[in-house]
């Protein structure tokens, strides 16, 4: 569990004990388990203190561990700010999808998935705190634009990928579907929960109608815009 309360975030790159042991380094703690405490403790002091207050040295001390560790696994405060970005926000991998008949309630079951991990409080403080700093940070705004032109390979786009061959659908620009399908779903309740000033959470019981609409809407259009090729 990080810092700030929240669970610890479902994209760490390995699976680890995310459970905290205390301060320092203790030898049998993992290294995805120091990485992922590295990065809490950087998603505090970024929102904290932003990007240009924001230091090695605090980072360490955020994360009770010696800035030689911070070094060794990050180059410099832009490796490890890049790293949390990359993480936190464009490397979102949810919970698999159980296999359905119907790809309407499969593509639902994706976005709840999704949802969960994207609209979580402390997922949009940073993404509060990446807007602000954005503005005043080329930094920021250089790690956002990097990550941006290699981020198109996600979740949402392989699902959608991976249906159209298996209906030999003909895409041209099959990213730009999957923003289509981000924006009117998840897209649409980020930006409402960025607007508001509360940090409360989206009732699932709210959501799962909603997406499921959506998602009959968004595959109906799609296959009305897409070719069919001969299998």
């Amino acid at each position: 569990m990080s810092k700030n309360g929240h669970d610890a975030p479902a994209t760490a790159p390995h699976d680890c004990d995310s459970r905290r042991r205390g301060p320092g380094r203790p030898p049998e703690m993992e290294e995805c388990e120091r990485r992922e405490r590295i990065l809490d403790a950087a998603s505090e002091v970024l929102q904290q203190c932003g990007y240009h207050a924001a230091s090695m040295d605090k980072v360490a001390q955020h994360s009770a561990m010696s800035k030689r560790t911070l070094y060794q696994m990050f180059h410099s405060k832009q490796d490890l700010f890049h790293a949390l970005i990359n993480s936190r926000l464009f490397n979102v991998t949810p919970d698999k999808c159980h296999y359905r008949e119907d790809p309407t309630d499969e593509l639902t079951e994706l976005l709840m998935n999704l949802g969960r991990i994207i609209l979580r409080p402390d997922r949009l403080s940073l993404i509060r705190a990446l807007i602000t700093e954005s503005q005043e940070s080329a930094d920021i705004r250089q790690i956002l634009t990097s990550l941006r032109a290699g981020g198109k390979e996600n979740v949402l786009t392989s699902w959608l990928d991976r249906y159209a061959r298996q209906n030999h659908y003909v895409v041209k620009d099959i990213y730009m579907y999957s923003n289509m399908l981000f924006g009117m779903t998840i897209g649409d309740l980020m930006l409402q929960s960025l607007a508001c000033a509360s940090e409360s959470s989206w009732i699932e019981e709210n959501m799962y109608p909603r997406f499921h609409h959506a998602a009959r809407i968004f595959l109906t259009g799609f296959k009305q815009d897409c070719t069919t090729s001969a299998p």
